[in-house]
């Protein structure tokens, strides 16, 4: 979802498409109906969203949200007909845009008031509903969902205090909500609800000492697969059937290797990864699915990716 897209074609073509000075923070990138689409934090905490139509030239700019509006990575996806953006807003709040495909303008809604939000959000299209995870007060879980088309947003915490660092990542996998963390001493948690049930179940991936960065969580196939930076700055990938127990784990790359929160996702039939190489490279990684091993490729040099 969209994960690799954000980091490989944002990194790699983030400066001729944005321009100098006009990103303060990581990007994200997805398909739109028939275009790709890019969201960035702009100058002054604005909110800016490119468009270009598939095949097509050139990149057209929007202004989503103005001045101070917006202080963290934000996040971009197809939720129904719309395009939509999540991002922590003014004083810790979680703000959410939407804009008809094809139309003008967008629309602003406040998911969470202030002192909600203390990272940036994830944003995804699960069932019938647009879902936002996102790290909340005292380093807890917070989940957020609105029928589509529908208000108000809905709150859920999915786990306590001292549960989560760093920023969460949700994803629709089979028939459930998931969401991937960075838990308590670098260990990795996994959150998954049924569609419209409660509770949430929470599941140990990999235990302290086990990952250093964000992680990513996608549906590959017929698993639930997470990526994410692990010791010594090597790359880790944990995958498990849809419905069955336990995780499994491999190391894509060996230590000094990884650099970055990676991206995962399932492109044809193939697991792949983007992540922030060795002085600041992008490296790609691909696996056919239910196979091994995994085929690393370079994708740009040294001195071309920094988010």
């Amino acid at each position: 979802m969209r994960f690799v897209a954000k980091l490989a074609i944002a990194a790699v073509l983030g400066a001729a498409v944005l321009g100098p000075a006009s990103a303060a923070s990581a990007v994200s990138v997805t398909q739109v109906g028939h275009s790709s689409v890019i969201a960035a934090e702009g100058p002054d905490h604005s909110l800016i969203f490119y468009w270009q139509a598939i095949g097509g030239v050139p990149w057209h700019k929007e202004v989503v949200a103005g001045k101070n509006t917006t202080y963290s990575a934000p996040s971009v996806a197809q939720v129904g007909k719309s395009s939509v953006i999540a991002a922590e807003g003014p004083d810790h709040s979680l703000r959410f845009y939407w804009q008809t495909i094809g139309t003008v303008p967008w629309h602003a809604e406040v998911v969470a008031g202030k002192n909600t939000t203390y990272s940036a959000p994830s944003v995804a299209q699960v069932g019938k509903s647009s879902v936002i995870a996102t790290r909340g007060p005292s380093y807890s879980l917070r989940f957020y969902w609105q029928a589509i088309g529908a208000v108000p947003w809905h709150a859920e915490v999915v786990a306590g205090k001292d549960t989560t660092f760093g920023e969460p990542s949700v994803a629709q996998v089979g028939n459930s909500s998931v969401i991937a963390a960075e838990g308590p001493i670098a260990s990795l948690t996994f959150y998954w609800q049924a569609i419209g049930t409660t509770p949430w179940h929470p599941e140990v991936v990999a235990g302290a000492g086990t990952t250093y960065s964000s992680p990513s969580v996608a549906q590959v196939g017929k698993s639930s697969v997470i990526a994410a930076q692990g010791p010594t700055n090597s790359l880790r990938f944990y995958w498990q059937t849809i419905g069955t127990v336990p995780w499994n784990v491999e190391i894509v790359a060996l230590g000094n290797t990884t650099y970055s929160a990676p991206s995962v996702a399932q492109v044809g039939k193939s697991s792949v990864i983007a992540a922030r190489g060795p002085t600041n490279s992008l490296r790609f990684y691909w696996q056919t699915i239910g196979t091994t091993p995994w085929h690393p490729e370079h994708v740009a040099g040294p001195g071309t990716t920094f988010a």
